[in-house]
């Protein structure tokens, strides 16, 4: 049945005051502003990602905030058609749904129902890939956070642009002068030391020798004399080879041989650890195990599979 466009005074723009029935949701109008949201939402989460990187401990330099000039031509031939078929897919389906629930629940057209169903759907979604990957409560915690005010801030701009006319231009610049302050706020913030930028910690061969250990039971001991010994350390060369079967604790490799300290040239990214141990293929590491962690809690990593999109081998004691 139509809904009454009537709702309390200070609801935000998007009820419809004017109206007494509201208008067809699956128009051009709302298509168009809600891929444009959810396009400028990826721009604006592609570089708030890259300022959190430079915070973040890594085995290697990030690409930082600036890999979002980068990307913003592949954003836009790929992201865009991406856009408009989660702009039809997703976004328009929740803001019909939170149409019919807030006739459903409360007779009138109520922005906060999108908010509602939002989180609904996400919640769900989350779930679903928690369930499948198991992944942190932090990643969880935070993919929930940033799928609910995308889905919700594109569909409130979708029902907006039904409501009160034409957004795209709208959206689309503010984006911008967003996507702008993001890069001063996040300059601003590293330099005036709020946040600092990770760097590995310094360390020495002596720090270096003792026991080191992986997530899944090997452990690699490092002695003062250079000797090295390897018990059931994953070998990830063998894993990732073709025709590998994919078993959990199948590669694995033990044995002994010898390791060695590099300090690199300039920076503490350069630091590396070598190792040479037979029954492992790990002598032919162009890079040798890289440093990352903290002073107290170094780590030891070794980069595998491929290069464009490399996993991370990691040691700790």
């Amino acid at each position: 049945m139509p809904i009454s466009a009537g709702g309390d005074a200070g609801v935000m723009a998007g009820d419809a005051e004017a109206s007494q029935v509201l208008p067809d949701l699956w128009t051009g109008r709302s298509i168009l502003a809600g891929a444009g949201a959810l396009f400028m939402g990826a721009v604006l989460g592609v570089e708030v990602a890259g300022f959190a990187e430079l915070a973040a401990p890594a085995p290697v330099p990030p690409d930082g905030p600036g890999m979002t000039l980068l990307l913003t031509p592949f954003l836009v031939c790929f992201g865009g058609p991406f856009a408009l078929v989660a702009s039809l897919l997703v976004v328009l389906p929740t803001a019909s749904a939170a149409r019919w629930a807030s006739a459903r629940f409360t007779g009138r057209d109520v922005w906060w129902w999108v908010l509602v169903v939002a989180m609904l759907l996400v919640t769900a979604g989350v779930a679903a890939f928690g369930i499948a990957r198991r992944p942190g409560a932090g990643l969880l915690a935070l993919s929930w956070l940033t799928a609910t005010a995308l889905l919700t801030g594109a569909a409130l701009l979708a029902r907006d642009a039904v409501l009160r006319g034409g957004r795209l231009r709208c959206i689309l610049g503010y984006g911008a002068l967003a996507a702008v302050a993001v890069s001063g706020v996040g300059a601003v913030v590293f330099a005036t030391g709020l946040v600092t930028e990770y760097r590995p910690p310094k360390v020495d061969a002596d720090q270096l020798v003792g026991t080191w250990r992986d997530e899944e039971g090997g452990v690699l001991r490092l002695s003062a004399d250079g000797t090295a010994r390897a018990d059931a350390l994953t070998d990830h060369d063998s894993a990732v080879e073709p025709g590998a079967v994919p078993e959990a604790g199948k590669y694995h490799c033990s044995g002994r041989g010898t390791w060695s300290y590099e300090p690199g040239d300039t920076t503490t990214w350069g630091q590396s650890v070598r190792l040479d141990i037979e029954g492992c293929s790990f002598g032919g590491d162009s890079d040798g195990w890289l440093i990352s962690g903290t002073s107290d809690r170094p780590e030891l990593n070794r980069e595998y599979g491929d290069v464009d999109s490399p996993g991370w081998y990691m040691l700790t004691r």
